[in-house]
């Protein structure tokens, strides 16, 4: 029995899709197919049933998948471990991180972090935190760095700090003026949102949605953000720290203030790695 296609068999069970499924692990749809019948032809019974387009788990497939589950997590597990036994060997570890958190934590992170620990190198994904979540849950990333939400239960998740969302703006903005920052001031404003699938969007699209916000420009990214601002085009509500250095940038407290818990999440009953736990321990000494 090939570990590669119980790999695709549980891909295609999240995705209740062949196609689908094909795309997200990148191996072409005949193959997967082809794959999926060598395991019915081995295990002697039909995993799935097929109706067109879609297809769902016959009840022998459905307890082979809790079977598969279990024993790739095993795998996973001995495979972390049995890495661990080179004293010399090299981990990687895949971090995602919204980037408008990352404006301000990559300084905080790289490249200190690989200089205190020159065995463990860390790639970094720009990811918004709910699709992080996702990404840490489908073991797509070791780590997700993103806000903590009540709903976030599905993931094992430490504090690293709290931050305070502000309002930004160019100096010669109408609102630069003003001491605090109501919801009513902001009604008429041009203002720059951050995407869907960020706490960001969750947050102040359910905050200022009575009166509605009157979005310009839907953006992560922080170099067209600055642009828009310094020209007085619109204005936004980030974290404190992302402009915090910029002079040519105003900065004011809202009249309701809204808090980000930011946190580190990874997934829960995996092996946590030696390097995982050194990465963990590091995020500790970040400061707001």
């Amino acid at each position: 029995m090939n570990i590669n296609h119980l790999r695709y068999f549980q891909e295609v069970c999240k995705y209740e899709n062949i196609t689908k499924a094909s795309e997200v692990i990148h191996i072409s749809q005949p193959s997967v197919t082809s794959a999926i019948k060598d395991l019915e032809n081995e295990l002697g019974f039909q995993l799935f049933i097929r109706n067109g387009n879609r297809i769902s788990l016959t009840p022998e497939g459905a307890r082979f998948l809790e079977m598969t589950n279990d024993m790739l997590l095993s795998f996973d597990n001995f495979y972390s471990k049995a890495v661990e036994l080179g004293e010399c060997h090299t981990t990687t570890l895949r971090v995602g991180i919204p980037a408008i958190l990352g404006t301000f934590f990559f300084e905080r992170i790289i490249p200190v972090f690989e200089q205190q620990n020159p065995n463990i190198h860390l790639t970094i994904h720009e990811v918004p935190t709910i699709t992080g979540i996702r990404m840490v849950n489908d073991a797509h990333l070791d780590f997700l760095i993103g806000v903590i939400e009540d709903d976030f239960c599905s993931c094992n998740f430490k504090l690293i700090f709290e931050t305070d969302l502000v309002f930004f703006s160019g100096r010669d903005h109408p609102l630069a003026k003003k001491k605090v920052i109501s919801k009513d001031m902001l009604a008429n404003q041009p203002f720059i949102m951050v995407p869907k699938g960020s706490y960001h969007y969750k947050v102040i699209s359910e905050r200022y949605k009575d009166p509605p916000l009157n979005t310009v420009l839907y953006s992560n990214q922080v170099s067209t953000i600055a642009y828009m601002l310094k020209n007085n085009l619109a204005a936004t509500i980030l974290y404190k720290q992302v402009f915090e250095k910029d002079k040519n940038v105003c900065s004011r407290p809202l009249s309701e203030p809204l808090t980000a818990k930011i946190g580190i999440f990874w997934k829960k009953n995996i092996y946590v790695t030696n390097a995982m736990k050194k990465f963990i321990q590091f995020t500790k000494t970040i400061q707001a």
